[in-house]
């Protein structure tokens, strides 16, 4: 079985936080990469709760922030509705 790949955060309170990655992807639209991961919970809608953030994948701390316009919000969304199944109940 694949290792999953993880990120962290260190949160204001000190504690680092762990999340596994869901995919990373190089937008044709915008040439920004992204990297989708989640912390594994779901929202009341069974969904599962997920975070985007743009990076360098050539950076070791690549994070560079959040997408930010409605076209790459718009993209990302299709992409992960496409790729994240809901959750059964």
């Amino acid at each position: 079985m694949k290792d999953k790949i993880k990120v962290s955060t260190i949160l204001s309170n000190g504690t680092k936080v762990e999340y596994d990655v869901i995919l990373t992807f190089k937008s044709i639209l915008t040439g920004k990469n992204y990297c989708i991961y989640t912390d594994n919970t779901y929202d009341k809608n069974h969904k599962l709760r997920f975070y985007v953030a743009v990076y360098d994948p050539t950076q070791t701390n690549s994070f560079l922030g959040e997408p930010t316009t409605k076209e790459e919000w718009t993209e990302i969304t299709n992409i992960i509705d496409n790729v994240i199944p809901l959750k059964k109940v």
